[in-house]
Order: structure tokens, then sequence, then C-alpha cells
């Protein structure tokens, strides 16, 4: 189980596994301290406002956004569509791997 922030990048795609967002999908924004991380979905928690979640709260993924990533790192706006898009295109690419890998 993951405990802290190390190895993790903005734009890296997770899901809750606890709290009343469980099951929810997110792209990491940026990381506070070494448990915790702000987490955006482009609706709900749009840029403006988003979720902060301890890591060990989160499944992590090795998917990664690189358009987002970069953006993130190069502090260059990103708009909550975006986020949006990206989120809906990683969460279709998921559930294919899972139908086609069990």
């Amino acid at each position: 189980m993951i405990t802290t922030v190390d190895g993790l990048r903005p734009g890296q795609f997770v899901k809750s596994k606890a709290g009343r967002d469980r099951n929810q999908y997110y792209l990491i924004m940026s990381l506070v301290g070494d448990k915790y991380l702000l987490l955006v979905d482009g609706h709900h928690h749009p840029k403006s406002k988003p979720k902060k979640k301890n890591v060990k709260h989160l499944q992590i993924t090795m998917m990664v956004d690189k358009n987002i990533e970069e953006l993130i790192l190069r502090g260059e706006a990103v708009t909550d569509s975006e986020i949006s898009k990206a989120l809906r295109r990683m969460k279709n690419e998921l559930e294919e791997g899972e139908r086609f890998h069990g």
C-alpha cells in the first residue's frame, strides 16, 4: 500500500477507495506535504476547488495524461474541460483493459 506521495505525478489517474467519494476517479493536480494530494475531476472538483485526499485512501494507477502533466509542470492553465476529457478517456482505457484482462 502506498503511504507517501513519493513518485506520484501531476496528471496521474487515481481512484478513491474510501470516503463519500468512494469509486470516483480523479487526476492529481498537486502534492501537499508527504501524505496528501489535491485532486480534480473537472466537474464536482474543478481546478478552482480541488479535493484534498490522503494518499492511503486512493488506488493509484500507472496512467498519466502527459498533456495535462506538462501544462501543470510549466505553470500553464489547464481547463476543467481538458481535465474532464482526460478522465473520460483514461476511464474508458481502464475499463477496456479490465474487459480483456479479467
